[in-house]
């Protein structure tokens, strides 16, 4: 029963927020022209970032639902999507291998080795379901990008630290 106290019902609505925000960011960068070939994963990095970061265990129902959303909002796959996110998270946080990566290597190791894993058994199982080879050059450009936009977002979200630190010891 400790599940329906309002902290939970809280904590979760921040993180359908900040999804349902990363969703549309994602979507909307279908619209810059240089991301003709593929799009920079920003959903990806915003979950995983939400995943490691919040202080509260997210529910991976909430995490399959928000994978269908995406998928009926973009017209791919059914399933793809939730799939690529449930494991994305179990990468993040359940394996030894996340803790030592994390612990030797740091965060953008983690990430770097939880989306590349969680990509390509997507794109198996997208081979699988439509018996056609998805674009290598596509797939390649996709991980370089979100691989280099990565550290620019964990930048971003650290301004606010650094600047109320430095106000806050004057």
């Amino acid at each position: 029963m400790e599940k329906f106290n309002p902290e939970f019902f809280f904590n979760n609505l921040i993180f359908t927020l900040i999804i349902l925000l990363a969703c549309f960011l994602q979507i909307s960068l279908n619209f810059l022209s240089f991301f003709i070939i593929s799009q920079p994963y920003v959903l990806a990095i915003i979950l995983f970032l939400a995943i490691r970061r919040l202080n509260f265990e997210t529910s991976s129902i909430l995490i399959i639902l928000y994978g269908l959303l995406y998928d009926l909002i973009t017209g791919g796959l059914i399933g793809i999507h939730s799939l690529f996110f449930l494991l994305l998270k179990f990468f993040t946080t359940n394996l030894n291998i996340s803790n030592k990566i994390l612990k030797k290597f740091g965060e953008w190791f983690l990430f770097s080795f939880s989306y590349i894993t969680s990509l390509l058994i997507t794109k198996f199982m997208f081979l699988i379901v439509n018996l056609k080879f998805p674009d290598i050059y596509a797939i390649s450009f996709n991980i370089g990008t979100t691989l280099l936009i990565f550290p620019l977002i964990l930048f971003l979200i650290d301004i606010p630290k650094v600047v109320f630190k430095v106000f806050i010891s004057k």
